[in-house]
């Protein structure tokens, strides 16, 4: 047998395809979501587990309440662990702010209801557990500080005090003096997991918030490098049209070419924009354009231009390209439109199908960003999320004339509709 030099460090390690989806997410959502996601996807683990694990507690809980108790507070606690891994695999997060609360109602209410099952009897002995709830009372809080921190610690402090009221109720038919401390104990030692949460979810945004920054400034770099080429551009024309030509006068000798020549450098010069000028692009040009940024960002990005059917060639022989529109018309149409197929990388999901639809009029230029990707509910997005409210939204309100909108549901897809008319 063939000797080799691989160590079993060297050996990638290949998880389980069942591993992979329970405990990893779709690289193209938002950092936030990927935390709140595997985070509630855990702890739900964690309100099915309590119960397998606590059988001795659960019993003697069930020793001083009524026997209707034992098995509604196990249900009240394991049902939302299983909602909160069922809801984990569905797209977006907007399901987990009103969970996090039906979880915490719940617990809470699971412990409310005690004192009303509680026979009155207490333990023979002090060292059994009175409510076994109280193993874990820091869990519904850890599920809303994944939305809301200020939620977790009030729900962490009042799920801790009537959980250990409970307790020494139940162990000594009386409150003693250890309530305090013990209460206490509960929420420094269970500060510690929420404190890991917050940092977790800050973390998630701070990413995003960094990314959204990134693409932004990539944005403006590559919108610096269009006029830096265009002014290339412009230079190139004065160094190679207009000056040739002035070079090529010659006094008293009349030059029909050398018209025609000056002529089209004249054209050419008028679409460059001069200082404090305004450009104006073509239809041949717009789609250009429009068909170049797209394919920047991703081959499979497809075009699609209403009513060319025939081809651009064959339109443009029929004046289809006479029409021209301003230059900060067309930038900022492909601008918004660049960050709504960024959009579709992220968010979409790696199958997801896209297509840009170009209607070219003569007074309107318009597109939509059509995906069958996984959506999202618009409501949801937090203020965080600045792609579709400034990129998007914000871009084409500040355009006289210019309007857009974002369609999406959950599940069934996106569509952004960009469009700008003639003032």
């Amino acid at each position: 047998m063939a000797a080799t030099d691989a160590s079993p460090t060297d050996i990638p390690i290949e998880h389980p395809a069942w591993a992979r989806r329970v405990f990893e997410s779709d690289s193209a959502e938002p950092d936030l979501d990927h935390v709140q996601r595997i985070g509630a996807r855990f702890l739900g683990l964690g309100f099915i587990g309590y119960p397998i694990v606590l059988p001795a507690a659960i019993a003697s809980s069930g020793s001083v309440t009524a026997s209707w108790w034992v098995p509604l507070s196990i249900v009240l606690s394991v049902g939302p662990g299983i909602l909160l891994i069922i809801f984990s695999f569905r797209p977006g997060t907007s399901w987990l702010g009103p969970l996090a609360l039906v979880t915490w109602s719940g617990f809470l209410l699971s412990i409310l209801l005690w004192f009303w099952a509680w026979t009155g009897a207490t333990l023979t002995d002090p060292g059994d557990v009175a409510q076994w709830m109280v193993a874990f009372c820091g869990m519904p809080s850890m599920v809303l500080m994944l939305v809301h921190a200020r939620l977790g610690v009030i729900s962490l402090i009042v799920s801790s005090v009537a959980s250990h009221l409970s307790q020494q109720l139940g162990r000594f038919g009386e409150l003693t003096s250890d309530l305090t401390f013990e209460i206490m104990w509960s929420v420094v030692f269970t500060s510690v997991f929420l404190a890991v949460v917050l940092v977790a979810t800050r973390t998630g945004r701070h990413l995003d918030e960094t990314r959204e920054d990134t693409y932004r400034t990539a944005a403006n770099v590559a919108a610096s490098s269009a006029r830096e080429v265009e002014k290339a551009r412009f230079d190139a024309i004065v160094h190679d049209r207009v000056i040739a030509s002035l070079l090529a006068v010659e006094p008293g000798r009349l030059d029909e070419r050398l018209a025609a020549q000056a002529r089209s450098a004249l054209e050419e010069l008028a679409r460059v924009p001069g200082p404090g000028g305004a450009e104006a692009l073509s239809r041949g040009e717009t789609l250009g354009r429009i068909r170049s940024a797209a394919a920047d960002l991703a081959e499979r990005f497809e075009v699609q231009v209403l009513g060319a059917e025939a081809g651009v060639d064959s339109l443009r022989d029929a004046g289809w390209d006479r029409v021209d529109y301003p230059v900060e018309v067309v930038e900022a149409v492909i601008e918004a439109m660049s960050e709504a197929l960024r959009n579709v990388v992220r968010h979409a999901g790696p199958d997801a199908e896209c297509a840009v639809i170009v209607q070219l009029a003569a007074d309107a230029l318009s597109m939509a960003v059509v995906d069958n990707g996984n959506g999202f509910d618009p409501e949801s997005v937090g203020p965080g999320r600045v792609g579709i409210a400034v990129s998007i939204r914000g871009r084409m309100a500040r355009l006289l004339g210019g309007r857009a909108q974002v369609s999406s549901r959950e599940g069934r897809g996106t569509t952004v509709q960009i469009g700008w008319e003639r003032p």
